[in-house]
């Protein structure tokens, strides 16, 4: 697991929502577009809004960060700057997109698994319809995720679930894993689980805790590790009987190449380098070849 790199600014965040507003048509069917006018009348109060969006993201003020009422009271109009996908929107997707490094948004930043198609509001856009096309307020996940998040983000102690652009992620390891050999010693499964490391505080942890337990994250590595297990073992197979001889080294090889892009606290990382290190995950190996 391990945070986006932040969209780079070259352009403020806020001249990319005026180009949203600046693009739509001055007239409908001959009449003036009384939404494009209302947008331009709150020019003033949203880039308030993106002034202190970023000043709290800045100073780890996020958690105190309060909704606009009056800006609520424009929600629809607000909301429709992002609804539609238009050519700006998606100019602002690509940006964010194109600051990751290569290969990182082939999985979920929030449950590194599944394939990212879609775009959360970290901040609800339904309390915070004003920050709906800001580039640090939209976090590119799976729909599963999108989902289960949905408008929630924080309860009264804490917020409850990382923040992609500024949260740190722990060097220390918090997910484990235990291996399980059947007795004959011909199939093998694991088990994660979720601990917290000695050196994280307790504010720090309730966020990463509360990330993991909303999304049911370790029940989901659970429920998918055996599968992930028989494919290591095939491509652990192909390359004994391709002539490859240092079994270790190449497993070693696939963590390197999967922590430097996702972290060391990733799902996979974890259970590669518990392969590597079992001495009968890798006769099993060299048995079958």
């Amino acid at each position: 697991m391990k945070i986006l790199n932040r969209p780079l600014a070259s352009i403020p965040y806020i001249d990319r929502h005026r180009a949203i507003v600046n693009a739509k048509n001055n007239t409908i069917d001959g009449k003036i577009n009384l939404t494009k006018q209302n947008l331009l009348g709150l020019d003033n109060q949203v880039a308030s809004r993106y002034r202190d969006f970023e000043l709290a993201i800045q100073n780890n003020q996020l958690f105190s960060f309060i909704e606009s009422p009056t800006l609520k009271l424009n929600k629809d109009e607000l909301l429709g700057c992002y609804t539609g996908y238009t050519k700006r929107v998606k100019e602002i997707f690509k940006l964010i997109k194109d600051n990751q490094t290569p290969g990182f948004l082939k999985r979920c930043p929030y449950c590194g698994v599944t394939i990212p198609k879609t775009h959360d509001h970290y901040l609800p856009e339904s309390k915070f319809p004003e920050l709906a096309v800001h580039a640090l307020n939209l976090i590119p996940c799976c729909s599963s995720c999108n989902q289960t998040k949905s408008h929630n983000w924080k309860n009264a102690t804490h917020r409850t679930f990382i923040y992609f652009y500024s949260d740190t992620i722990p060097a220390e390891r918090f997910i484990n894993i235990q291996l399980y050999f059947s007795t004959n010693g011909d199939s093998i499964g694991a088990k994660f689980s979720i601990n917290k490391p000695p050196n994280v505080s307790d504010d720090h942890w309730n966020i990463i805790s509360s990330h993991y337990d909303k999304l049911g994250l370790i029940d989901n590595y659970n429920e998918i590790v055996n599968d992930e297990i028989t494919e290591i073992f095939q491509i652990c197979l192909s390359h004994i009987r391709n002539g490859g001889v240092n079994l270790n080294n190449f497993i070693l090889g696939l963590v390197t190449h999967e922590e430097s892009t996702y972290g060391s606290n990733h799902w996979k990382v974890i259970l590669l380098n518990a392969l590597a290190g079992s001495p009968r995950f890798k006769k099993m190996v060299t048995d079958a070849a």
